[in-house]
């Protein structure tokens, strides 16, 4: 056994030798076992190591991106947060800009100063798909410039851009589209969208709301054909509270629907108190109220007699007692007059009712004239007022007569015949109710004078005439004796015209200065009907009004003797219930001819609702007008209506071609057809904001930026302070614009 084992390793040593000597000698001198495991034990080491070097090379590569996309991602969030110090600097600048004003004079406002390092690119694309392009006004390139944060603060800078849209029509809620008429504007429905320039379909551009953002109304409305171009005129929100901007938030008095509900308690007490605040003397709201009241109601029989009437029906005016004395030669004497009733109807609507004068007239002998002397008899009656509709004045009478008395009574003594005159305008009917009495409860007493005769010899035939004359300056104060001024006697009458007294007081007194009235004899359909009520009977003394003819205004005016007449402040502190719900009206301040023009587009130009000669403003009559409201230079009241009344001081605006030469109630119609469509508490700001996280690096001159990011904001602003004097805002949409 031990022989076959040496011939085995002789085997084996004569094989490995053939491969390699070496080898063989290697093995002869490792141990038994081990050659081929410690070779390979070797190849694995330095593979291990050459492994460990690669992990710490990728590991090191690894560790220094991430540490550089932790600095990144920490300068890109300290850059976003610096979006909120830009938006808190832009509305500060905002408050501080605005301390006091109603409105922005500007169209945007930038940040930094003059001299400071401009934002590049501030207005690029895809900024300006967020802002509506007339918002910036003729200058489409404003330069914000980068403001420096403070030691202490984060390294970087921030800028901002707040363009003033609160002029803006809402895309969403102002007009209507689908052929709505320009009406009585007391709905944003009326606004005419066709007369802006961006818009090519108002239908269609109706029909696709709602819109979230002026980006989206951009890309939705070119692409249904809505617009024809980018947006120039609208924004996507609107909020317009009411309440007056002066100093005290007061909720608006409806006064909506019929008398029954206008009297009802409470309704009553805060409209009379609506009245007061508004500019009418405490002792005069309740008058004005009782007319408002005859105002809505349908019937035209006043309410009480013995005030100013207000319904639409023919009203005392002059009283005309004519005498004509015929002397005869034989000694005897006839005397034939008449009494003229004239009434007058200053409404400028006809009323489709008839009337008859329920008249008594009754003579008496005063003061020295002898007992023997004969007077007429007393008669009393009923005539036919001669009303028809669209007559303006009318004089009937009746006649008395003495007829072949000796005159011997006149012989050297003055006669004095007094004749009383009572009237009242009935209507026509059954019932007859009594819609004018003059005067009201007492009779009217003028005095014919006759002076004394002489008896010729031998007698001679001839003629004496005696005229008296009254006039009451205001019909619908006729009531009281002290209205009536009587003539001298000899003086000519004015029937079939305007009485003299009448006209001195138009035009010399603190008066509207015309006499043309209206009654609507349903409820209100609009605030701005109440200009139609009269003011009341403040008074000089307990029977002189000073309010003839005289009405509530919602203008500044200037009566015949320069005196300033200030208007009355109903817009702020009366609605019409259902009549907006906050949404979609035009600021009276905004600059913007195009949302201007959207606004006077078709508006009426009348005396009254109905009125058949009225008419509306066409295209180049609202483009003229548009563009002079929008002229601080011939408006300047713009950027200052604080209050919605307060358009009522643009009494400049009567100068502008469509509006110059019209009768006084037509003036009027300018404020009567737009206050509904007005309101002043918006202010509304789209605002850029750019932040940067920077370092200073040597010989660079400007700032190395880290990261930088732009937004977009979108905030609503009250012009009115709350109890605390803070302005409430709404920040309505915060998005970064960077990556669209």
């Amino acid at each position: 056994m031990a022989q076959e084992a040496r011939l085995n390793m002789d085997k084996q040593d004569s094989q490995d030798g053939a491969r390699s000597p070496l080898l063989k000698g290697l093995g002869r001198l490792a141990p038994s076992g081990c050659s081929d495991r410690s070779g390979v034990a070797l190849i694995l080491v330095i593979g291990l190591l050459a492994l460990m070097v690669v992990m710490g090379v990728t590991f090191s590569i690894f560790m220094r991106t991430e540490r550089v996309a932790a600095g990144n991602f920490r300068n890109d969030v300290a850059t976003r947060q610096l979006l909120h110090v830009a938006l808190n600097r832009a509305l500060g600048a905002i408050d501080a800009d605005l301390a006091g004003k109603p409105y922005p004079p500007w169209y945007y406002l930038e940040s930094g100063a003059s001299s400071g390092v401009g934002v590049t690119g501030a207005t690029n694309a895809p900024v300006m798909d967020w802002i509506p392009k007339a918002a910036l006004g003729p200058n489409p390139n404003p330069q914000p410039r980068w403001v420096e944060l403070p030691a202490g603060a984060p390294k970087g800078r921030v800028g901002f851009l707040v363009v003033n849209c609160s002029g803006m029509l809402d895309a969403n809620h102002s007009g209507a589209g689908f052929g709505t008429p320009r009406g009585i504007g007391t709905n944003v429905n009326e606004i005419q969208l066709s007369a802006c320039p961006d818009v090519a379909n108002e239908d269609k551009l109706v029909s696709d709301r709602p819109y979230e953002t002026v980006q989206e109304l951009e890309k939705v409305g070119v692409a249904s054909g809505a617009l024809g171009r980018s947006v120039d005129s609208f924004v996507c929100f609107s909020s317009f509270p009411t309440g007056y901007v002066g100093g005290t938030n007061l909720a608006r008095v409806d006064i909506s629907g019929d008398e029954t509900a206008l009297m009802a308690t409470d309704r009553m007490t805060n409209i009379i108190n609506g009245l007061i605040a508004s500019g009418i003397e405490a002792s005069q709201a309740g008058f004005v109220f009782t007319n408002l009241l005859d105002f809505v109601d349908a019937d035209p029989i006043p309410r009480n007699l013995g005030s100013a009437c207000t319904e639409s029906v023919p009203m005392f005016n002059e009283i005309m007692v004519s005498n004509r004395y015929v002397f005869l030669a034989n000694t005897n004497f006839s005397m034939t007059g008449k009494v003229y009733f004239e009434w007058f109807y200053p409404f400028v609507k006809p009323s489709a009712n008839t009337y008859w004068i329920e008249y008594n007239v009754s003579f008496e002998r005063t003061g020295a004239t002898p007992p023997t002397f004969p007077i007429p008899a007393n008669t009393n009656g009923f005539i036919d007022s001669g009303y028809v509709q669209g007559a303006a004045m009318f004089y009937p009478a009746i006649s008395f007569r003495i007829t072949n008395t000796s005159y011997a009574a006149f012989m050297g003594s003055n006669v004095t015949v007094r004749a009383k005159i009572g009237l009242q305008m009935r209507l026509n009917g059954p019932a007859g109710a009594v819609v004018d009495a003059s005067p009201y409860p007492t009779n009217l007493t003028l005095d014919l004078n006759l002076p004394a005769v002489t008896n010729p010899s031998p007698p001679a035939a001839m003629t004496a005439s005696v005229v008296v004359d009254a006039e009451v300056t205001d019909p619908r104060f006729n009531w009281t004796n002290a209205q009536w001024r009587v003539w001298p006697p000899g003086t000519a009458g004015t029937l079939g015209s305007t009485n003299t007294m009448t006209l001195t007081w138009l035009q010399a007194r603190d008066t509207d200065g015309y006499a043309d009235m209206f009654v609507a004899d349903r409820p209100l359909t609009s605030v701005t009907e109440l200009t139609y009520l009269l003011r009341g009977t403040k008074s000089r003394n307990s029977d002189v009004p000073l309010d003839q003819w005289n009405t509530i205004r919602l203008y500044d005016r200037v009566s015949g003797n320069s005196i300033p007449r200030p208007l009355d402040r109903v817009l702020d502190y009366f609605s019409i219930a259902g009549a907006g719900n906050g949404k979609g009206f035009v600021n009276p301040n905004t600059g913007m001819t195009n949302v201007l023009k959207a606004l006077f587009q078709n508006m009426p130009v009348d005396r009254y609702p109905g009125d058949p000669s009225s008419f509306s403003l066409d295209q180049t009559e609202a483009a003229a007008l548009a563009a002079f409201w929008a002229d601080t230079n011939q408006n300047p009241w713009r950027c200052g209506f604080a209050n919605l009344s307060d358009i009522g001081h643009a009494t400049n605006v009567f100068s502008a071609a469509p509006l110059a030469g019209l009768s006084p109630f037509e003036r009027e119609a300018f404020f009567r057809y737009t206050a509904g469509l007005f309101n002043t508490r918006q202010q509304y700001f789209m605002i850029l904001l750019f932040a940067q996280t920077t370092r200073t690096i040597p010989q660079l001159t400007d700032k190395s930026v880290l990261a930088g990011v732009r937004a977009i904001a979108e905030v609503w602003r009250d012009p009115l302070p709350n109890a605390d004097g803070v302005h409430p805002r709404v920040v309505r949409l915060l998005k970064t614009i960077d990556n669209e």
